[in-house]
């Protein structure tokens, strides 16, 4: 995450799923630039405002991602280029990813979309989640809500990693993915992208 933070500079970053705040700290550290992070169970988000309340570049947003994306994308508040969107929220029965996705790649340019627990095709050995007969991969995603955004995968082997093994996606909009495959952290997704389904 530091080094798509360092290539792209972005003049923001939106992160789905605050729960206590961790991962929103740590974006905000390495890239001093306002967070909006979207938090759907009103205690975790009440826990974070306590958390970040002296920080007023740090907004906690108590409600559906979706909801806040489109809220943010229609006030103008969040800048329209150059943002960096961390989503992580798909935990639940009502698997709001895909429906993200279309929402950031239909009103956003120039920025990056990072999805945590991503399943990598052809290395097994990164984990991933699945929701019954969903899997968060590039076929739930589908053609549709990734629009001209491309996909880049970890460069690394699973086999080379350590700690957590837990696969990520990066996609990137057409006016900033040559920035990111100059990164060594990522290789460029090969095969075409199939229609979404599940």
């Amino acid at each position: 995450m530091r080094v798509l933070v360092q290539q792209l500079q972005p003049q923001a970053i939106f992160e789905s799923g605050t729960y206590c705040g961790g991962s929103t700290q740590f974006l905000w550290h390495v890239s001093g630039v306002p967070v909006y992070t979207a938090e759907k169970n009103r205690g975790f988000a009440l826990r974070a405002r306590r958390r970040f309340r002296e920080n007023s570049t740090i907004h906690v947003l108590n409600a559906d991602s979706r909801d806040v994306l489109r809220g943010l994308r229609d006030s103008g508040q969040l800048p329209t280029e150059r943002v960096l969107f961390y989503l992580d929220a798909h935990w639940e029965r009502d698997l709001p990813l895909r429906e993200e996705v279309a929402i950031i790649t239909g009103a956003w340019t120039e920025s990056i979309i990072v999805i945590d627990d991503f399943k990598v095709p052809n290395d097994h050995g990164y984990e991933f989640d699945s929701y019954g007969h969903v899997e968060l991969s590039m076929e739930y995603l589908g053609a549709e809500a990734l629009a001209s955004y491309e996909a880049f995968w970890p460069a690394c082997p699973s086999s080379m990693e350590s700690g957590r093994r837990r696969g990520c996606v990066v996609l990137a909009a057409p006016d900033v993915a040559r920035q990111v495959s100059e990164l060594p952290e990522v290789r460029r997704a090969e095969a075409p992208v199939p229609p979404g389904r599940g």
